[in-house]
């Protein structure tokens, strides 16, 4: 089977339609393109490509109709010209019969002396552009404090001149505190932000929403990182003061990731995300359709099949330090301590998150991270789950009480002011499920 690559039209050489991007309406003809002679092909450029001088890789593009400046194309390369200048590429949309190669060579202007390049070798060419370009990007990451927190940089405007950032980065803003908060615990310091989409308080119920019964009026946002996606709930339905209760977190590796698709139900558009553990499902108002087709067309991308021929990211589990705090401050530090040497006789332990004995726990536990499992450990009993098991990570943020719970598997509450311990436990327990997956 050959290899696909993506394509962006950069001149459109035909009779066709010129289409803009006319937000929120999307893709709109505008005007159409005089006729003329054509000779069957596009001129494009080979998608996050670099020929060796920054610049991206010509491809002629073998199309049945023109299409318009801006499109991009999934094609297959058949070959390509070596001139002095570099190399052009030459490719066709599937289903498309190539001209004659006169009629190629005269649309991509070679009128010097070239060598031509067979198939496998315009390949080989593309993988290497594809990887200076990586390489290029790669030396302009954020390095020092959160790469992804692109607020109060630069007004927007003109940041997105200055500073790497993804258009979803500049736009955290515009979110509330308590979802920022949200992420900050949760997202790693060299981690990306990709995209996201707010669901809006309910707060106003009409009579029919009422009829039906509860609803779930809290506000939520859907975000996709390049190594989690993650579903924030307000931990609390709305009061009548508005107030801040932190929020209910739900995440999954994109290193579980088997399939993305959307589906309508209710009046809802869902996002479902298939693991090989179980399958999640996240509802949004229908109005914002088109916002959840585009995360996942970005999820796709991180599924066996969309990522086949893409390296896998490892990363490095460094254990927590016991921290002898966390039972000290509600007089319970040998208690923790003890709990803690159970889970070192029994194995190796990457993680150990202490809950105090309180009225509503009436002795104390802890979860133990390992290398393969998550473990409840409790005075006189232990309950474990296998990481291979696990299809998401779910965690509550809020000053009323903290929660982490493995999904499906364990769980465990401990007192709000250690939900700065349960978040550095999450983030370690998503690294260690991807590393295992």
């Amino acid at each position: 089977m050959r290899s696909r690559f993506l394509v962006e039209v950069e001149a459109a050489l035909g009779p066709g339609v010129d289409v803009e991007p006319d937000p929120p309406r999307g893709l709109v003809g505008r005007r159409a393109r005089p006729g003329g002679i054509w000779l069957g092909f596009d001129r494009a450029a080979l998608a996050e490509s670099d020929d060796g001088l920054g610049r991206r890789v010509p491809v002629l593009v073998a199309v049945p109709v023109s299409t318009y400046d801006g499109c991009r194309l999934e094609v297959e390369l058949v070959g390509g010209w070596q001139v002095a200048r570099g190399s052009i590429l030459v490719a066709r949309l599937q289903g498309t019969t190539m001209p004659p190669p006169p009629l190629a060579r005269a649309a991509a202007a070679v009128d010097e002396p070239a060598t031509w390049l067979d198939r496998e070798a315009a390949e080989r060419l593309a993988l290497l552009a594809r990887q200076r370009y990586r390489e290029r990007r790669s030396h302009a990451r954020i390095t020092g404090g959160r790469a992804w927190h692109a607020i109060g940089v630069l007004p927007p405007e003109l940041a997105r001149f200055a500073t790497p950032h993804s258009p979803a980065e500049y736009s955290l803003a515009r979110l509330p505190p308590r979802f920022i908060r949200g992420l900050e615990g949760l997202l790693d310091d060299d981690e990306r932000l990709l995209y996201w989409i707010a669901r809006p308080m309910v707060t106003d119920i009409g009579i029919l929403a009422r009829l039906r019964g509860r609803i779930d009026r809290r506000a939520a946002l859907l975000a996709l990182t390049d190594r989690q996606l993650l579903w924030i709930v307000d931990h609390a339905q709305p009061d009548q003061y508005l107030s801040d209760w932190g929020v209910d977190v739900e995440l999954v590796p994109l290193e579980r990731l088997l399939e993305a698709r959307c589906t309508e139900r209710d009046d809802l558009i869902w996002l479902v995300v298939v693991t090989p553990a179980g399958t999640r499902a996240y509802a949004l108002p229908p109005e914002l359709h088109d916002e959840v087709r585009v995360i996942r067309d970005l999820l796709a991308r991180f599924t066996p099949s969309g990522a086949a021929d893409l390296p896998r990211r490892r990363y490095a589990l460094h254990p927590l330090p016991f921290d002898a705090e966390a039972g000290a401050r509600f007089g319970q530090e040998r208690e923790a301590s003890v709990l803690y040497e159970r889970a070192t006789q029994a194995g190796d332990v990457l993680g150990f998150l202490f809950s105090p004995s309180r009225p509503e726990q009436r002795s104390p536990a802890a979860l133990v991270l390992r290398p393969a499992m998550v473990e409840l450990l409790e005075a006189h009993r232990r309950r474990a789950v296998s990481l291979a098991d696990v299809a998401a990570v779910r965690v509550t943020l809020s000053p009323l009480v903290g929660r982490v719970s493995i999904e499906p598997g364990v769980a465990l509450s401990y007192p709000a002011p250690l939900m700065d311990l349960g978040a550095a436990f999450v983030r370690l327990t998503r690294r260690a499920i991807a590393t295992l997956a």
